[in-house]
């Protein structure tokens, strides 16, 4: 116990000083920002990014692609943005749309995983990321004799292989199962020209790959238990679709139904999605660049196509449903949502991360802020759809054409660089509008008040504190060894994300301040995390502020719940 209050001292004052600005707790920095439409704030970003994406339209940049751009927030029943561009080649082309609008049918390719784990989630999805998958996967259960079992480089111990293991792509196992195969794809020729021994019979796939038919589920595991794995489990994070199909049948059988009756039954009914499908709609609704063939618009790979590689059919508009759906916990609830949109290993990047199933960006401007991603790919079909939880709102974007994987992730690039900081800004505004101010007992015994106000860094900035007379700022600045420079103690307020009936929770960060130094992470890490509530008072946290609000969801109040007092707003 003593050493912990000792490094909270030290945070507080010189350990974390390395810091040149605030170090705020991981979250958001204000309330999530909502009627985003209607902010002049976001209609400025807005206008600059059709401005850019027209601007590569017109440089040929976008040549041989269309596109689709969808914007929105979980407070919000429509989408805030939209952008669509038809290419002349569908314009011009034999099946399929002459223009690409929000009802557009695409393929999304593995955004069709993000479904699956919506589905996962509405059946307490988390309780069963522990369990071995084996459970719930016949075939899985002791495939292999003794000496088969120790064999940790022939055979995958699939009684440890768990659900979570395989939906944050930890399994260890293989990316595919006979799909992609070069055997099948290549002629002898290519395949010698690279090198590659020509293969008998025997080691040859029976399925998967075309003239060949997609493999059935007895084929699947035939196959997948006769292949090698190629790490130990939750060692590193290696991309299987196969994992995911494996998935796919574990979730038929904890819902006792075919994936396809579960599908309908939880998301597109209850989101009234009238454009998603998990087989082939009619094409005339979709956009095909080339023709149905050459674009995979209709390839079919089996038991796969639910949950991996060939994936769902969907429009824009009913991607962002989907992700409104997500922010808004409209099909699970909050705290569900919550342990979902998280890490569960690191990737050799800094600023990536991988979930089940997200692909989680992190990018340190204005302050560190996680996206919440998924991206596709098949044939000439490539998607992104993005979530960024701090800020209840995310975008979709979903591309046809002859463009790379790469194209919907440069297109990211743009939204992320305009949007993100726009996000930021009109939350800063409207908690600024709303919850910014002088809050003061005007009694003539207590001389209480806080002023609060909002500025270039993250969250509500306490400028003045007073209880009973004492300055909190200055008290506070002696307490962490700053007297002779109080101006190097920070205080702000950052919402927790808790709320009641007329009240909402925020939490004070105080921390001292001083220049950057060249220290590596040990010693200028943030610790904010470590010593936030490590004053209290009678069984209360110094850093514990709740806002009361009016019928009418306005300000009125605040409470420094340590002090025991409320401040009513001047």
């Amino acid at each position: 116990m003593y050493s912990l209050c000792l490094l909270s001292l030290l945070s507080l004052g010189a350990y974390v000083t390395a810091k040149p600005n605030a170090c705020p707790i991981l979250g958001p920095a204000f309330p999530a920002p909502t009627e985003i439409g209607r902010d002049p704030t976001f209609i400025a970003a807005t206008q600059n990014l059709t401005a850019q994406i027209k601007q590569a339209i017109e440089s040929g940049e976008l040549a041989g692609n269309s596109i689709s751009v969808q914007i929105f927030s979980g407070s919000d029943s429509y989408t805030a943005y939209g952008l669509s561009h038809t290419d002349h080649s569908v314009r011009n082309g034999s099946v399929g749309v002459r223009e690409v609008d929000e009802n557009t049918i695409f393929r999304v390719g593995s955004i069709s995983k993000l479904w699956t784990m919506l589905l996962y989630m509405t059946f307490n999805g988390t309780k069963h990321f522990e369990e071995p998958v084996s459970k719930y996967v016949p075939e899985l259960r002791s495939p292999y004799n003794s000496s088969q079992q120790i064999d940790q480089i022939e055979y995958v111990n699939w009684d440890e292989v768990t659900i979570g293991e395989l939906a944050s792509h930890q399994a260890g196992i293989p990316r595919d199962y006979a799909f992609m195969d070069l055997a099948a794809m290549a002629p002898p020729q290519a395949l010698s020209r690279m090198g590659l021994p020509s293969l008998p019979k025997s080691e040859r796939l029976p399925c998967g790959n075309a003239p060949f038919p997609p493999c059935n589920r007895q084929q699947f595991f035939n196959g997948i238990l006769d292949t090698q794995p190629i790490a130990a489990t939750s060692s590193t994070p290696l991309y299987s679709n196969a994992g995911y199909q494996i998935l796919g049948y574990a979730l038929e059988a904890i819902a006792q139904k075919p994936f396809h009756e579960i599908l309908r039954e939880r998301i597109i009914e209850p989101l009234s999605l009238s454009r998603s499908s998990h087989s082939m709609p009619n094409p005339t609704l979709a956009v095909v660049p080339s023709d149905l063939t050459s674009s995979q618009f209709n390839l079919d790979i089996g038991d796969a196509i639910p949950i991996s590689a060939g994936g769902i059919y969907s429009s824009p508009k009913d991607i962002s449903t989907l992700g409104r759906a997500i922010l808004a916990n409209t099909l699970v609830s909050p705290a569900m949502t919550r342990r979902w949109l998280k890490p569960a290993t690191h990737t050799a990047s800094l600023q990536v991360s991988v979930g089940h199933p997200w692909e989680i960006m992190s990018f340190n401007e204005p302050r560190l802020v996680d996206l919440y991603t998924k991206a596709g790919n098949i044939g000439m079909y490539n998607s992104i759809m993005a979530l960024s939880p701090d800020h209840n709102a995310g975008f979709a974007i979903l591309t046809a054409g002859n463009g790379s994987f790469s194209l919907p992730l440069k297109l990211s690039e743009q939204v992320v660089d305009i949007m993100v900081p726009a996000f930021e800004q009109m939350a800063k505004n409207q908690a600024g509008q709303r919850f910014a101010g002088t809050y003061a007992l005007e009694d003539g015994i207590s001389n209480s008040s806080i002023t609060l106000v909002t500025d270039d860094e993250p969250g509500l900035k306490i400028t003045e504190w007073i209880s009973n007379s004492v300055n909190m700022g200055q008290a506070f600045a002696a307490k962490a060894g700053l007297q002779d420079t109080p101006s190097l103690l920070s205080m702000r307020l950052q919402p927790t994300s808790l709320k009641s009936p007329g009240r909402v929770s925020f939490s004070a960060v105080i921390q001292g301040l001083s220049e950057q130094t060249t220290s590596g992470p040990m010693l200028s890490a943030c610790l904010t995390w470590l010593e936030l509530d490590s004053y209290i008072y009678g069984n209360v946290g110094m850093p514990e502020f709740e806002f009361n609000l009016n019928k009418e969801g306005d300000v009125v109040s605040v409470t420094p719940r340590a002090l025991r007092i409320t401040l009513p707003k001047v």
